[in-house]
């Protein structure tokens, strides 16, 4: 059922106002008029990404309809689990709290990043930085920044992309998936190098040792001579 405006409403509210009944359905009202203003603001559309904020609680997913009284959405894992992945769950999430908590709505695109940490020895730094550009490239998605820092004894090499919305899933993991991949070649690479560039010593040589030989003081007798 479709809400075109707010005289639409008004009639019903006469009525249960005229029964008394204003105090039972106050939150079925609430979402009568919160359907009325979501349709007049058009900020929150069916296809939009949200996320809700109600106390400590969040919920996050995509609208799949607007309804008169809920709003049904496809809920997308948040934070380090199941980043940006629908998990198949449908939430009915009443129209009133669409207008009285905070809802971030996500743009057409999404700005994302990923972070790998390097334990020593550290590989080539400029290798390390293209296998992350060309990780982040490959996998269609737009280059924002790489860098690199140290913490304590790890090297943290960070890049920063660009996704759309409607194609962001666990992007992360497919990242860092082809950047590690590149990096253990680099690591390997690294190491053959490292093999190939050592002398190698004659089998069966010995080094000689110098052999120094001990200085010997004599001590001075003391002669007395007789009268």
């Amino acid at each position: 059922m479709e809400v075109g405006d707010l005289a639409t409403i008004l009639p019903l509210l006469s009525i249960f106002s005229s029964l008394g009944m204003s105090f039972v359905f106050k939150d079925y009202i609430a979402d009568l008029i919160a359907t009325v203003v979501i349709k007049k603001t058009k900020d929150i559309k069916v296809g939009n990404r949200i996320k809700i904020t109600n106390g400590g609680a969040t919920t996050k997913g995509d609208i799949m309809e607007i309804g008169i009284l809920r709003t049904t959405v496809m809920e997308v894992g948040d934070g380090e689990r199941l980043p940006s992945v629908r998990t198949g769950r449908l939430i009915k999430v009443p129209n009133y709290m669409l207008i009285s908590n905070p809802v971030m709505i996500y743009g057409d695109t999404i700005i994302d990043e990923v972070v790998s940490y390097i334990p020593r020895p550290y590989p080539d730094s400029q290798l390390l930085e293209e296998s992350m550009k060309q990780a982040i490239i490959n996998n269609g998605h737009g280059l924002i920044e790489v860098g690199l820092y140290q913490k304590d004894d790890r090297l943290v090499i960070h890049g920063v992309f660009e996704v759309k919305t409607s194609e962001m899933g666990d992007e992360r993991s497919k990242i860092l998936r082809e950047f590690l991949i590149r990096s253990r070649q680099i690591g390997a690479d690294s190491n053959s190098a490292g093999k190939d560039s050592q002398v190698q010593k004659p089998a069966g040589a010995q080094q000689q040792e110098l052999l120094v030989e001990p200085k010997v003081t004599i001590p001075l007798q003391n002669i007395e001579k007789q009268d």
